[in-house]
């Protein structure tokens, strides 16, 4: 696997720097021409600094994009997911949360902020992505309330708070209802809870 970080910006490259496993092989891209003539592969991973370069999103859309805006806009946001991008998040978000949203990715699932993840959820008419599946009625209380509480756009660190669980026992309650409802991502599972929850 390839990182590749797609920025005029030399300050940007230098935080993104900071979320990547040393052994990691990272290629540089500055400048416009660089990109068009780029060999973007499948499996890389492509932060893409959406504020300065959007115009050349299509060429690294062959590769997995994580776009990075200064200026997040949920309804930008949702049209760039359907245009293919794994993820949006801020330019500057902190090295632990790239590094999440980088793993997240790299497993073939799409990230998103909190932010968008509600809005996505509220708006979920607008997707027409998924519908209530019964095997929702499989879950145990606990998964059903930690459904709940995903589909309201909560991190996992706050749901371990309103349980009063940890975060640990969160994450494997998060991973056992994505296998028992066969899917890949917190923003279907609050798309299908908010179709559930209405039903």
């Amino acid at each position: 696997m390839r990182i590749v970080f797609v920025s005029p910006n030399r300050l940007l490259h230098d935080q993104w720097n900071k979320a990547i496993e040393n052994n990691t092989k990272i290629s540089n891209i500055y400048f416009e021409k660089e990109i068009e003539n780029f060999n973007f592969l499948e499996e890389d991973i492509i932060l893409f600094d959406y504020d300065n370069l959007n115009e050349f999103l299509s060429f690294a859309l062959k590769g997995r994009v994580l776009c990075l805006s200064s200026k997040l806009d949920n309804i930008n946001g949702f049209k760039l997911l359907k245009q293919g991008v794994k993820g949006y998040g801020n330019n500057y978000m902190t090295p632990m949360n790239l590094k999440e949203a980088i793993k997240v990715i790299k497993s073939d699932k799409v990230w998103v902020n909190p932010d968008l993840m509600k809005f996505i959820i509220e708006n979920s008419t607008l997707s027409k992505l998924v519908k209530y599946d019964d095997k929702i009625d499989g879950l145990s209380q606990r998964e059903l309330d930690v459904s709940k509480f995903v589909s309201k756009g909560f991190t996992n660190k706050e749901i371990a708070q309103e349980l009063d669980i940890t975060e640990r026992t969160i994450k494997a309650h998060i991973s056992t209802i994505f296998q028992k409802l066969q899917i890949k991502d917190r923003v279907t599972l609050g798309i299908m809870m908010k179709e559930y929850l209405n039903s």
